[in-house]
């Protein structure tokens, strides 16, 4: 378990969490390429991969991979947008460091010819921590509705249909209990056995969905124009690995192949894009407008072989769930220790702690059982910023003073697309979500 890790200062001109040799995790290996390869494609295929369905379906079996691919071309140039604000920092340090993501956006704001951009920098890492937190929340408040759906509807196969906010509550304890493994090294077999669950579900709904196609002149080219901010928000929920990439790079054996021309972070988004468009495209064309924000929730709810896979993949994001508590903890615990700590019974501070992120994630899981639109609620909110709009601004920092035309343009054109991915795919989840909590609430 983590106790508060104040900022060291090991050599370092300026205060880092992290120096390289105090992870917390103890001394590692460097990793070679391959290795980082395989860490960065499971890093970003997560549950957002079965909603790609539901994006194509506000978009369109033509419009949809057109639109993806230039969200990941957009996503990708801002991975090595941070990636080159890290090199930069790291650089002027005597030792090596490995700065978060925070810490990065801070350090360049701190770094910048602007004394205005310099007096708000600490602001702006604390405002990259307050999203990275939203961000991993959101994940687990989808994991809870994920789980509940998927159970209720085996439940129901079964006869018994308590509904939706009895089974959220059957589950809670054991989603609880999960978070109290504490430490990253008790969660390292959970996660090993929840990446393996993941891939093979993603091996199962492409399986289901490529069984009896319907002929694909029924499904539209473009379709729900109004509805393309939704289409923003799922992919973004989709595509928010950029917090774990500077990790990964540094525990390279060699880091400058992680952003070269055939380096790992190219080769990560062809994997994974391909992966997203195909998965996608074969759950619009079978299922068409009927597509779930999972999959998984339109396959066969009689037949074993669907069952047995909705129980092992609910499973997987069961244990998923205390890896992105974990993350949002190791954020916010330390400032919370801080200011209210030292405790006399620190552990019991800690699980009480934990308790209160899990019910706060539950509670808004009971809003509303629309796993599609809470996807592309999280994506908009948090997805916009971390992976197209703070990297940018990155840039714009560090060029500050001899910015060119290009960069200007290029930049300010991708911060309008993310405030409008941000703004209208927030605004559109939100009504959507509200609606479904109205018209239960009727039923009633």
């Amino acid at each position: 378990m983590m106790e508060n890790r104040p900022p060291t200062d090991q050599g370092t001109t300026r205060p880092f969490l992290l120096v390289r040799g105090t992870d917390v995790t103890g001394h590692k290996k460097p990793t070679n390429y391959f290795e980082t390869l395989v860490h960065a494609v499971k890093g970003y295929v997560g549950s957002g991969i079965f909603a790609m369905g539901l994006a194509y379906s506000s978009s369109g079996i033509l419009l949809g991979p057109v639109m993806m691919l230039a969200i990941a071309l957009m996503n990708l140039h801002c991975q090595h947008l941070l990636i080159r604000a890290c090199i930069k920092i790291t650089d002027k340090e005597p030792v090596e460091v490995l700065p978060s993501f925070a810490e990065t956006v801070q350090y360049t704001f701190e770094d910048s010819k602007s004394q205005l951009l310099q007096k708000y920098s600490k602001r702006f890492g604390i405002l990259t921590d307050v999203f990275l937190i939203v961000a991993e929340y959101g994940f687990c408040v989808v994991y809870f509705i994920f789980v509940s759906r998927h159970l209720g509807e085996i439940s129901a196969a079964h006869g018994w249909d308590p509904g939706y906010r009895v089974i959220l509550a059957i589950i809670l304890i054991p989603m609880l209990l999960t978070t109290f493994l504490g430490s990253l090294k008790l969660l390292m077999p959970v996660s090993l056995i929840a990446n393996v669950i993941m891939w093979v579900g993603i091996v199962l709904i492409l399986y289901f969905s490529s069984l009896n196609l319907p002929p694909l002149s029924e499904r539209d080219l473009i379709s729900h124009v109004e509805r393309l901010p939704l289409f923003f928000g799922i992919v973004l929920f989709a595509f928010e690995g950029i917090t774990f990439i500077i990790p990964l790079r540094m525990e390279m054996k060699n880091p400058d192949s992680f952003t070269s021309r055939c380096g790992v972070l190219n080769m990560t988004m062809i994997i994974v894009i391909s992966l997203y468009l195909l998965v996608g495209f074969l759950a619009y064309w079978q299922w068409g407008d009927e597509v779930q924000g999972s999959a998984f929730l339109n396959m066969p709810e009689s037949e074993p072989l669907s069952q047995a896979t909705k129980i092992l993949i609910s499973l997987g994001v069961m244990l998923t769930y205390a890896l992105h508590m974990y993350i949002p903890f190791e954020i916010a615990y330390p400032r919370f220790y801080r200011k209210w700590g030292p405790s006399n019974h620190p552990t019991v501070i800690i699980y009480i702690y934990r308790t209160i992120a899990v019910l706060v994630t539950y509670g808004i899981a009971n809003i509303s059982s629309n796993l599609g639109m809470f996807i592309s609620l999280v994506g908009a909110l948090t997805g916009a910023v971390l992976a197209m709009l703070l990297p940018v601004l990155l840039e714009l920092v560090m060029l500050y003073g001899d910015l060119t035309y290009f960069v200007i343009i290029k930049d300010v054109f991708i911060i309008v697309v993310a405030i409008a991915a941000a703004i209208t795919g927030t605004i559109l989840s939100i009504m959507d979500i509200v609606k479904d909590y109205t018209e239960e609430s009727e039923e009633k």
